[in-house]
């Protein structure tokens, strides 16, 4: 990561479970580059399916990555206001230029009212099945829906709202300083 620096553009790639790239997004800005999190921008992104269909991005979005937690976060500005995608997923890696995590299927779908919902729990179930999920990674995953609810209800980290207002007004300047 020491190469890697704020306003750099980098790959990101999910796999899963068995090893197959499940897709990827041709490019994300880096927001903040820490020791344990990388934040990301996206904005009218190329996507990539396994299958080989191609996809443009919606709206604008902050995507957080962790090296500790099973989950990555997007949080994107929608007209009706922020919703939030939380991937239930490896902690990242980061090899040449490219953020890599493996997709544990589960996702949880955060509305802008505060609401959330817990998407593909039929997938999860299939593949925990298909490519043999440890226990350990079970736990994992469990542990971090626990974790992803507790923050969601309570409204910590970027899940009170201001927060993900201020990285994207930091992105706005960070972007005003590319273009000079």
């Amino acid at each position: 990561m020491n190469k890697l620096q704020v306003g750099d553009t980098v790959f990101v790639h999910a796999y899963k479970h068995n090893g197959s790239v499940y897709r990827s997004w041709e490019s994300a800005i880096i927001l903040l580059l820490e020791e344990d999190y990388i934040v990301l921008v996206n904005e009218d992104v190329t996507v990539t399916e396994l299958n080989g269909r191609k996809w443009k991005t919606n709206e604008p979005a902050i995507w957080i990555f962790n090296r500790k937690n099973w989950s990555n976060i997007i949080c994107m500005f929608k007209e009706s206001g922020i919703n939030y995608y939380c991937n239930i997923a490896s902690p990242f890696i980061m090899e040449q230029n490219t953020i890599k995590y493996i997709d544990y299927d589960l996702d949880i779908k955060v509305f802008a009212d505060g609401s959330y919902k817990i998407l593909d729990l039929k997938e999860f179930n299939r593949n925990r099945i298909t490519w043999k999920y440890s226990r350990d990674i079970i736990n994992a995953i469990w542990t971090e829906i626990d974790n992803l609810k507790h923050l969601i209800k309570n409204k910590l980290f970027i899940f009170e709202n201001n927060k993900a207002f201020e990285l994207w007004d930091q992105y706005l300047e960070l972007k005003q300083s590319i273009k000079k």
